[in-house]
């Protein structure tokens, strides 16, 4: 079994902790600077991931906040379009730019990439393998069945609606079924269809546990 926790802020913003790692995938603006020293107890996140440019998701003065606020800085992991406005200003050697199908190592982590069905420059989803367990994150993207390519996975966080213009209940259903979660949480979507992708699961007799995330409450699985 492995301990896990993670944070959910809205949007697609959350932080994650596994097997001593600290991840923070699409923060935007979401956390505040306080908040990201009590939950790294001072260190500051050990990576950081962006899956694509929007300010809901990538937000520079967040990020050139943390690059200044922790003596040690994190590993940036980010699309192409997040490359382009960091490149000038974050150090090349803590800044890694991927594309869809590529796998990278980093922080004791594996990363593995997908094109997302969203607008953007490369848009991509992440599958992180860390301490033995799959970890899906699905920015804002749509179904695709490239996704089955990472099936299953352990934990999936899936985009379930508003205000991307891919994602959806439905198509939030079809994503679960493509990766086959032991555990699903529905984001980047309103109350109702978060709740609407959990009555549709329950309908669908699928085999998989969906919670219901508070923003800014810690949830701790064992997996």
């Amino acid at each position: 079994m492995t301990s896990l926790s993670f944070i959910w802020k809205g949007c697609s913003a959350v932080l994650l902790e596994v097997n001593g790692l600290t991840v923070l995938v699409d923060p935007g603006n979401h956390f505040s600077m306080d908040e990201v020293a009590e939950l790294t107890r001072g260190g500051g996140p050990d990576a950081i991931l962006y899956t694509h440019e929007h300010s809901g998701h990538f937000d520079p003065d967040f990020l050139s906040s943390i690059l200044r606020e922790f003596s040690a800085p994190p590993v940036l992991v980010v699309n192409k379009g997040v490359f382009r406005a960091v490149r000038r200003w974050v150090d090349w050697d803590r800044l890694i730019k991927v594309k869809e199908g590529e796998s990278i190592q980093i922080s004791g982590m594996r990363v593995h990439t997908l094109r997302a069905v969203h607008p953007g420059i490369h848009p991509v989803v992440f599958l992180l393998e860390i301490g033995g367990k799959a970890i899906f994150h699905g920015d804002s993207t749509g179904f695709s069945r490239m996704l089955e390519a990472f099936s299953p996975v352990d934990l999936a966080f899936v985009p379930s609606g508003s205000p991307s213009p891919n994602a959806s209940p439905k198509e939030a259903v079809r994503i679960v079924r493509a990766l086959v979660p032991r555990v699903t949480v529905p984001f980047h979507g309103d109350e109702g269809e978060l709740r609407e992708v959990e009555r549709r699961i329950e309908l669908a007799n699928l085999d998989i546990r969906v919670i219901l995330p508070d923003a800014g409450r810690k949830i701790s699985l064992e997996l």
